[in-house]
């Protein structure tokens, strides 16, 4: 007998079926692709109607009917749901009652489909009547999987829905027409076509090894691929890894000390290695060249209003004739 037939099945018998199915060797695999298709609508849990997750356990679920798959029929509008929820209001409040947001929902959808209330309350007065004559099992999963359809097309306030349109303009619907091209933008295009030929290109070889290069020499300081040491703070609450870690310490570990050694970069833009590093200038009498550095690279990111009086103190500071922290400079340079 085809398991999609059962009225419902454990999460144990679940996850197996999956990884017979799908030939999955990880429990934790199956799992993850159960939690997928349960947000989807392909089935859902018996006792828990908000959380859609699988878990490997002796919870109950059932497979959705092909009616309610999301691929079979468009995003349902307002009117459907109106009339979901005035019909649920006709029928035992016990059992059927609305939730909170519900209601709210329903006092909204009232308030903006006044003109077809009418047609909305007689839908679900024949829904009800209909379902008045089915048998009391067939009733009971046919208000299970409808309240499950539900759930996933308007889940409850701090739920996310998997099936939520995304809110980007697609042009290609024919919703929005293209901007129709002036002569003075296909000029601009052409113009940067051309200087695109002249420009100086990187082989694709010669990218891909920079690229290995760069992943074969940062793959040791990257958590993701080395693991965290020495644990990950989020697993076991243990916030070693960020006190040792943090922008400025005392001792610095020694797998931050050989990052240092990789590029200059990597010193500067540790608070720590520029601290240090500016420690030994002061001790070789040269401190003024990583203070002119700073002050250059603030000057960079420095907002237009700000950048006539930055360039000055520089200059006042750093390569004026007898100024405080005078650098060392050929003589071509300072002619400039």
């Amino acid at each position: 007998m085809d398991l999609v037939n059962f009225i419902w099945i454990s999460g144990y018998d679940l996850i197996e079926w999956l990884m017979e199915r799908l030939n999955i060797e990880e429990s934790v695999e199956a799992v993850h692709i159960g939690s997928q298709l349960c947000q989807y609508g392909y089935f859902f849990p018996v006792s828990d109607s908000k959380n859609l997750v699988v878990k490997d356990d002796s919870s109950l679920y059932r497979f959705q009917t092909p009616y309610y798959w999301p691929w079979q029929h468009r995003s349902p509008d307002n009117i459907e749901y109106a009339i979901y929820l005035v019909k649920r209001t006709l029928r035992n409040k016990q059992r059927h009652g609305l939730e909170e947001y519900e209601m709210e929902a329903l006092a909204s959808l009232k308030k903006n489909l006044q003109n077809k209330w009418d047609f909305i309350s007689m839908q679900a007065e024949e829904q009800v009547r209909l379902a008045k004559e089915r048998k009391k099992g067939d009733k009971i999963v046919s208000d299970s999987q409808e309240r499950a359809y539900w759930r996933v097309y308007r889940p409850p306030p701090g739920y996310l829905s998997v099936l939520e349109p995304v809110p980007v303009p697609d042009r290609s619907k024919g919703g929005c027409r293209a901007k129709k091209k002036m002569p003075e933008d296909l000029k601009r295009e052409v113009d940067f076509l051309r200087s695109c030929l002249v420009r100086t290109r990187v082989k694709v070889s010669q990218a891909l090894d920079n690229l290995v290069q760069h992943c074969e020499t940062y793959a040791e300081y990257d958590p993701f691929i080395s693991g965290a040491q020495p644990s990950n703070p989020w697993i076991s609450e243990d916030q070693t890894f960020w006190e040792i870690n943090s922008p400025l310490v005392e001792i610095p570990t020694e797998k931050r000390v050989k990052r240092w050694a990789i590029a200059m970069e990597e010193l500067v833009s540790d608070p720590t290695g520029l601290k240090e590093f500016t420690s030994y200038l002061s001790k070789e009498y040269s401190h003024e060249n990583i203070r002119f550095w700073m002050a250059v690279n603030d000057l960079r990111r420095s907002a237009q209003s700000q950048i006539q009086r930055k360039v000055r103190e520089i200059f006042d500071e750093f390569l004026a004739p007898g100024a405080p922290c005078e650098i060392n400079i050929d003589g071509k340079t300072m002619e400039r």
